[in-house]
């Protein structure tokens, strides 16, 4: 299939929609490449939302997260469910992450034979949703970091890689860097700039599959790379 992923390319070379269309159109290998999408990018901000919240006695929070996942990855409909909601997906991941949390107390309720404290139904506090962005933010920046850089391998281009994040990450001047590498302050520039493309290319894509629309795109890049300076 033409733009299938495996699980190990978690950025496929089409685009929001149109790529969870493809995928979930693949089957099986379309399905785990969306599950080990989600689980790549949207984990640590799922995990910093459960800690905002008042459930988060319920318990720790990497296992409330394997087991969220295993139950509503697992769910046939789950995001063609988020296809029909119009919500950003991780909107919709923290939604559906407060119902499995309820279905966790009452599991426990059940099991214990004791009611639990009014307080856990409560929603998340006013903070949660803003941090769970800022995760989200940081993420989407870690695993683009991660495909741009072995995009950039797989192709000859490790200096590159390694000038764009000493320069753009660690804020190494362009002299300084072309005196380590042995090349021109100009040819320094030049390669930064290749691998930027590559870079905020991976970036868009997982903004777009998030849902952003197409129209915002441009400026959720430009703040997401602001707030993650």
């Amino acid at each position: 299939m033409s733009n299938m992923t495996t699980p190990g390319n978690v950025f496929p070379p089409t685009l929001g929609a149109d790529w969870f269309d493809e995928m979930l159109a693949a089957g099986e290998d379309g399905r785990q490449a969306i599950n080990h999408h989600v689980m790549s990018v949207y984990a640590h901000p799922l995990k910093v939302y459960y800690l905002g919240t008042t459930f988060r006695s319920v318990g720790e929070a990497d296992d409330i997260l394997s087991g969220f996942f295993a139950s509503r990855l697992a769910r046939p409909a789950f995001f063609e469910d988020w296809r029909r909601s119009g919500k950003r997906l991780r909107r919709w991941l923290m939604n559906a992450l407060l119902f499995y949390l309820r279905e966790q107390i009452k599991q426990n309720r059940l099991r214990s034979a004791r009611h639990a404290p009014l307080e856990l139904m409560a929603e998340p506090g006013d903070d949660a949703p803003d941090e769970a962005d800022a995760a989200w933010a940081a993420s989407v920046v870690r695993s683009a970091c991660v495909a741009t850089a072995a995009a950039c391998e797989a192709v000859g281009q490790k200096a590159h890689w390694d000038l764009f994040f000493l320069h753009r990450m660690r804020g190494r001047s362009y002299v300084s860097l072309a005196q380590e590498f042995d090349i021109t302050p100009k040819r320094a520039s030049v390669m930064v700039r290749t691998v930027e493309r590559k870079f905020r290319e991976q970036v868009r894509r997982s903004i777009m599959i998030d849902g952003v629309p197409e129209d915002q795109v441009d400026g959720e890049i430009r703040h997401l790379l602001e707030v993650t300076r």
